[in-house]
């Protein structure tokens, strides 16, 4: 009779744990705003056919997951005008005013270095969102 090991659970990587985090996050930013449409431009297709672009760019982990900096954008204003970022201000500003506006900038500044459990989280979060 043979006896078998039990299998250890797989540990994640970080890489790997980051992208379950965005996939997760990004999933609910585009079902959250379908109804709205792209943020900077307005047209409407199903959330699977937007992106989730962020008002800062770089996607620097202190406002990587940050819900009030990532909206939903078409491709065309997300990757072709490279977020669109005029257009993007100025719905930032009318939307949340300068205050919140002036806090993100800040906090882009900020160093985040999440653990694997913590991305692990904010992916539970996510989900359970959608």
């Amino acid at each position: 009779m043979k006896i078998e090991k039990p299998k250890k659970a797989k540990k994640i990587t970080y890489s790997k744990a980051k992208t379950r985090a965005w996939d997760a996050f990004s999933l609910y930013i585009r079902q959250r705003d379908e109804e709205d449409g792209c943020f900077t431009c307005g047209v409407k297709k199903p959330y699977k056919q937007m992106q989730a672009g962020h008002w800062i760019p770089g996607r620097h982990n202190s406002i990587l997951f940050n819900e009030l900096g990532c909206h939903a954008q078409c491709y065309h204003c997300n990757v072709g005008l490279k977020g669109n970022p005029v257009k993007y201000y100025d719905r930032m500003l009318a939307d949340y005013g300068k205050k919140v506006c002036e806090e993100l900038k800040r906090m882009d500044k900020w160093i985040r270095e999440y653990k694997v459990y913590e991305l692990l989280e904010i992916e539970a979060k996510y989900k359970e969102l959608c």
